[in-house]
């Protein structure tokens, strides 16, 4: 078998090196593919994207003017991670990247949020699963950053940016990660990896959608987790999703973990109406609810969000603004104190 040997590229490695240095050092904002469909905006978009990748440098679409240094910018950070693909996929074989390898779902994602009576919070949010024709088509690669609880209990992009809005950012808490799934059937799959490229864990997913009817569906979500530090646990998603029409869509999202860490179960339910206008352009308004029970206060917080996104250039860089009022309680021996929360939000697809 021959050895396929590739070269770092000094400019794709510097540009691999920022990616890893803003996912391990800076706090981030949001993944998973399970709630894009509801918002309606994701997964599309996605495809969409590697159809399609975009003018090159310079091109303008639709008479749109081009901004050359987003353009070159969206291409150097593809061209550096299929870079590192292919590097990856060397190690397991000799088949040619090209016969089945790709990288999907790239997305890197930046926030900044104000809380009244907190600083304000910078977040970025990296991730990208690369398929590797040396490790067969089940086999799939996961690099990026997560907050460590959120990435071991499987938590949806709903609750994740729900709670980054609502909640203090804590840097500790965020962590580079690197894992290798696999789908094992059709609605199960497994997943290994590490945080911070020393502490293991494996996740067992468990997926199913029941379409009821024409305008309603159900989905279901178990996954069993282990992690060094957080121990056994397992997590529990149930959305129901109502389509009054094909631009106005509601859905009731409840999620639930039980862990070794945890003293009793850390539930969220939220209840949200989504309008979109075409053109990637949406209008979302959630009410959510948050606790964890065992705890002196069962209900840490609950609030109202209203946000709007939309592209800001091409169809790959999206805007989001979002503000949201809540009424949060620490303990038994305070009171529940109504607070603002404003955040601003760009999500690159590439």
């Amino acid at each position: 078998m021959t050895t396929t040997r590739f070269h770092p590229k000094p400019k794709l490695t510097l540009v691999v090196a920022v990616i890893a240095t803003l996912s391990c050092n800076t706090p981030p904002v949001l993944a998973d593919d399970s709630d894009e469909r509801v918002v309606a905006t994701g997964k599309a978009m996605q495809h969409a994207h590697e159809a399609n990748p975009g003018p090159e440098h310079g091109e303008s679409e639709d008479g749109e003017d081009a901004v050359p240094m987003l353009d070159s910018s969206r291409r150097e950070v593809r061209e550096a991670t299929e870079w590192v693909a292919r590097g990856a996929d060397s190690w397991f074989g000799d088949i040619p990247f090209e016969n089945g390898g790709k990288v999907t779902n790239g997305r890197i994602r930046t926030r900044v949020v104000w809380r009244e009576h907190d600083e304000v919070d910078f977040n970025l949010r990296f991730r990208v699963s690369m398929r590797l024709p040396n490790l067969q088509d089940k086999v799939y690669v996961l690099v990026g950053s997560e907050n460590e609880r959120d990435l071991v209990r499987d938590r949806s992009d709903t609750i994740m940016d729900q709670r980054r809005l609502l909640q203090e950012s804590k840097r500790d808490d965020e962590t580079f990660f690197t894992g290798i799934g696999l789908r094992l059937l059709d609605d199960i799959s497994v997943s290994v990896g590490l945080r911070d490229l020393h502490k293991p864990y494996v996740k067992l997913r468990y997926r199913y959608e029941w379409q009821v009817s024409e305008s309603n569906q159900i989905s279901f979500r178990e996954t069993g987790f282990w992690a060094l530090d957080d121990g056994f646990g397992a997590t529990t998603t149930l959305d129901f999703i109502h389509t009054f029409s094909p631009v106005l869509r509601a859905r009731w999202h409840n999620s639930g973990t039980i862990s070794e860490e945890d003293d009793g179960l850390d539930w969220y339910t939220s209840l949200g109406l989504y309008r979109t206008f075409g053109e990637q352009r949406q209008l979302s308004g959630e009410l959510l609810v948050d606790g964890e029970t065992g705890k002196d206060v069962d209900i840490d917080e609950y609030g109202v969000l209203l946000k709007w996104q939309q592209p800001v250039y091409r169809d790959w860089l999206i805007g989001e603004i979002t503000t949201g009022h809540y009424w949060e309680r620490e303990s038994i021996e305070h009171e529940r104190e109504g607070k603002w929360a404003v955040g601003l939000g760009l999500q690159m697809h590439f």
